[in-house]
């Protein structure tokens, strides 16, 4: 804190009352405090602070007086006016600190100075020495007004004028102080400045990248360098002491290629008084050479002499820097194309290959992004993983396929690298760097070698070596996937008779058109293959069912048999045997399949030819009698051969027959009735089972409407539904043309799901569901228990009817698993809000426990297997005239016989 001492403490001050001199010196402290922040000139907000800890002590001295006073002169007027006194002086202290905003804040402490000088010599000298004189007086035994009177006698006169005399002398002194003062904290101020500024040159030049320098110039040609920085020990290799008085080290470090000229320069300059400015190079002992630029102001002495100042930076890097771009340039004109972006992936720049390659000219290329190359051939993921390389590596580069101008689509190996400032810490990508090749006629030939070293030239297919790789691929696939595969090998039967009767040109034709027409029955994942002569052999992957080979087979078999037309002969025609080997029954290896393939070949050629063989004769036979079957069950389709059978459902309260559910089944000609089982896995698989449910609900709701129609009491139809009906997704158009065709009420016919249909279409299962609610008709979900889908997910489907699986009802009573299983589907079914349904019951021990467990609906051989349409509604007459009078049962009777004629 700054002190100035124009009122120095005296110890001809003390009044002798310790306490108060203690608080009387820290008031005189205060004041050349004060006195020192107006010689520094200190800030309005600085001397504010000042002005409240005198305020504040202020009051705390005065405090601690009084109560002194207070002792010795009680309810006394010098007590009183001492008072008066001390609220003046706070109160005059207080209206001058309040002028510091109006008025200079000089002029301020000024005042408070003056102020408190006055008041120290009058208040402290006078007043406060004439009461301590009372107090010491009163304390020794004096009577307090004989005390006063010896304190006025010894205070009047001659102290009054001693005090005014030192207070004008103290003013005249403090006054001369504080400009003493002032004037030496200026010139102390201007002196530092001068050292700061010095100091900031010093540190400016030491930092500055080159060489600050003077160098001076004599008329005799002597020349010296009177300042040079620190860098001259980098550069020049010497210390600025060594060239202080002679220059003369500084040329022999220059090259000797540019010493004339770096001489000449300085003359030039001298000469004219212009700007020097020179790029020269240093020449030193170890070989290296160093490129520098000068520049300086020449300025004349008046001895004669040019005295420069000026500096000099190392450009090594720079010219370094400078041969690079050229070979860079020269570069970016080569074979390769090349373009640049910025960050954001702008084009900034393309080289003339880059128009070659793609059509696109500089100005139409810059500004834009190269997404204006993209072939579409490559999708986000692609991108996305080759940015990320480029972010995390700074480099990419493999094969892509861009697109040129005029839309051709091409192949190019592509190179990206992240362009970023070595010396940026953020380490931030400032371009992009893309440069690519054409590559057409590499992938040409790579693919002409591919072709010759895996297909056959003739007609394009795979050959034996791809087929090997192919075949032990699709093995592992399979061991791994538990998948199926088939391996058919082909040989063409009268190829040979072809071959030398029209020569062996009509025979390659041939060979070609019977590649054709094998590729064109084959799926994308399958593959054939060209051994060589006359022979083919057909890989089938991820097959469903054996047949589905037998299948194969017989389309090929039955394609080749048809007339072929060749270039110069009439029609041609041929035939083919096949053997077919399986995976992995038939072996699990390349050479085991191709063995057994050709041995099942041998087995078909040796049954007469034009036909196939497994390598299994029951798997042929197999096959065979599911194809026939496949073929009849068409057939029977067109000619009207199926039926719809309904098994009664059976309310287990009442007792009465409440709805039955379609079944389809096949009336053959010739064999009679044939089982579901039998026929309904291959309509799933041939896809017929579309066909089929599509006429089995139409036919149901005629049905229902008949006997609607007749009189009988309403009942609920219920009607399978196939998964393959939920793929196709037009369930609930097919089932609004069945209602809007036959009249049939929705509200009667249900709708029977199974529990794995629902769980293999959850994508879609419930939107179809809601669109069939809405039309108005029951669901029910088949089967359930045999699946994997539990009672709590099934809440969120809208169905009606839980439907336990046969499997479940079988071993009841004597199974308890089954009996616990059983009554918890129907608890929790009702929990549910389901009608629970249970199938298959055969005995009364199994209804009465389903009566028990509050089961609603059986169905089963207890009442009645599934029976014609008409034998169903003779069930349900008996039913009806177990109630009606004899009258109405005659009048029903002869209706229903009227409608079903």
């Amino acid at each position: 804190m700054y002190s100035v001492e124009v009122f120095p403490w005296n110890k001809n001050f003390e009044i002798g009352v310790a306490l108060i001199d203690e608080q009387h010196q820290k008031l005189v402290d205060l004041l050349n405090v004060l006195a020192g922040h107006l010689v520094h000139q200190s800030d309005m907000p600085t001397l504010a602070n000042v002005f409240k800890d005198l305020f504040d002590y202020t009051i705390c001295h005065f405090q601690a007086e009084e109560t002194i006073w207070h002792t010795v002169f009680p309810e006394d007027t010098w007590e009183a006016n001492h008072k008066s006194d001390h609220s003046r002086f706070l109160t005059k202290v207080n209206t001058m600190m309040g002028e510091q905003n109006i008025s200079p804040s000089d002029q301020v402490v000024e005042e408070i100075i003056t102020f408190l000088t006055q008041w120290l010599a009058f208040h402290i000298l006078d007043t406060d020495m004439r009461m301590a004189k009372v107090v010491l007086a009163v304390q020794s035994g004096v009577p307090l007004n004989k005390a006063k009177e010896q304190a006025d006698q010894e205070m009047s006169g001659a102290m009054r004028v001693l005090i005014e005399t030192m207070l004008s002398m103290y003013d005249s002194l403090s006054s001369r102080t504080m400009q003493l003062a002032k004037e030496v904290i200026e010139r102390q101020k201007a002196e530092q400045a001068s050292l700061d500024a010095l100091d900031r040159l010093q540190k400016i030049a030491s930092q500055v990248p080159g060489l600050v320098f003077q160098f001076q110039l004599f008329p005799d040609g002597s020349s010296r360098i009177p300042y040079a920085n620190e860098a001259i020990r980098t550069i020049y290799r010497i210390s600025p002491e060594e060239v202080r008085a002679d220059a003369g080290k500084i040329f022999a470090c220059l090259h000797p290629d540019d010493l004339e000229n770096f001489k000449t320069s300085f003359k030039v300059s001298a000469r004219d008084l212009t700007p020097w400015r020179q790029e020269y190079r240093l020449q030193f002992d170890d070989a290296s050479v160093c490129w520098l630029f000068g520049n300086a102001l020449p300025q004349q002495q008046t001895d004669g002499s040019v005295l420069w100042h000026g500096f000099i930076t190392d450009i090594t890097r720079q010219k370094q820097d400078e041969v690079d771009l050229r070979i860079a340039a020269t570069a970016f004109e080569l074979q390769d194309a090349m373009l640049v972006t910025d960050a954001n992936k702008v084009i900034l720049k393309v080289n003339q290959a880059f128009t070659r390659i793609t059509g696109y000219s500089a100005e139409e290329t810059i500004g834009k992004t190269p997404h204006m190359l993209s072939s579409g051939r490559h999708d986000r993921a692609f991108f996305a993983q080759m940015w990320e390389t480029i972010n995390s590596t700074g480099v990419w580069q493999g094969e892509i396929w861009n697109r040129r101008k005029n839309g051709e689509v091409y192949p190019e190996w592509l190179i990206i690298t992240a362009s970023k400032e070595a010396y940026d810490m953020s380490k931030r990508v400032n371009n992009y760097v893309a440069s690519f090749s054409d590559i057409s006629s590499r992938k040409a030939a790579e693919e002409e070698i591919r072709q010759l070293a895996f297909y056959d030239p003739l007609t394009r297919l795979p050959n034996r070596r791809l087929l090997q790789e192919r075949l032990k691929h699709s093995i592992e696939v399979d061991r791994r996937e538990g998948k199926q595969l088939a391996l058919l090998m082909l040989d063409l039967d009268r190829f040979k008779v072809v071959n030398d009767s029209c020569g062996h040109l009509a025979g390659d034709e041939l060979l070609q058109q019977v590649a054709a027409r094998i590729s064109a029955r084959l799926r994308d994942v399958d593959m054939v293959a060209r051994l060589g002569g006359d022979e083919f052999v057909v890989l089938l992957e991820d097959i469903t069912h054996q047949e589905d080979a037998a299948r194969l087979a017989e389309e090929i078999i039955a394609a080749l048999n048809k007339p072929f037309q060749l270039n110069q002969n009439n029609d041609v025609q041929i035939g083919v045997s096949i053997g077919i080997s399986l995976h992995p029954e038939h072996g699990d290896g390349y050479g085991a399949l191709m063995d057994h393939a050709d041995a099942a070949l041998y087995q078909a050629k040796h049954n007469g030819r034009g036909c196939y063989a497994y390598f299994s004769e029951e798997q042929t036979l197999a096959a065979r009698e599911r194809i026939a079957l496949e073929t009849r069950l068409r057939h029977a389709i067109k000619q009207g051969e199926l039926r719809v059978f309904y098994q009664p459902q059976v309310n287990i309260e009442s007792g009465r027959i409440v709805g039955a559910e379609a079944l389809v089944r096949w009336l053959d000609p010739v064999e009679g009735l044939i089982p579901p089982l039998r026929f309904i896995p291959i309509a799933e698989e041939t896809g017929l089972i579309l066909e089929i449910g599509a006429w089995v609900l139409r036919e149901t709701c005629r049905q229902g409407k008949q006997w609607l129609d007749a009189g009988f009491p309403p009942l609920t139809l219920a009607v399978n539904v196939s998964p393959h009906q939920f793929r196709r997704g037009d369930i609930s158009a097919l089932v609004a043309t069945a209602l809007n065709e036959t009249g049939f009420p929705a509200k009667h016919l249900e709708l029977e799901m199974t529990e794995s249909g629902l769980m293999e279409n959850q994508g879609n299962v419930t939107a179809l569901l809601n669109q069939l609610r809405a039309q108005g008709i029951r669901l029910a979900i088949d089967d359930f228990g045999t699946g994997f889908s539990s009672l709590a997910y099934l809440k969120h489907f809208p169905l009606d009817v839980l439907k336990i699986d046969k499997s479940f009802i079988d071993d009841i009573p004597h199974l308890q698993d089954d009996m616990e299983i059983a009554a918890t589907i129907i608890a929790m079914g009702h929990i549910l809000g389901f009608k629970v349904l249970a199938e298959g019951v055969e005995t009364l021990e199994q209804l009465e426990f389903l009566q028990e467990k509050g089961c609603d609906i059986y169905q089963g051989y207890f009442k009645s297997p599934p029976v014609p349409a008409e034998a169903f509604a003779e069930l349900l007459l008996d039913q009806i005239f177990g109630e009606a009078s004899r009258e109405s049962k005659i009048g029903l009777s002869h209706q229903f016989v009227s409608l079903t004629v």
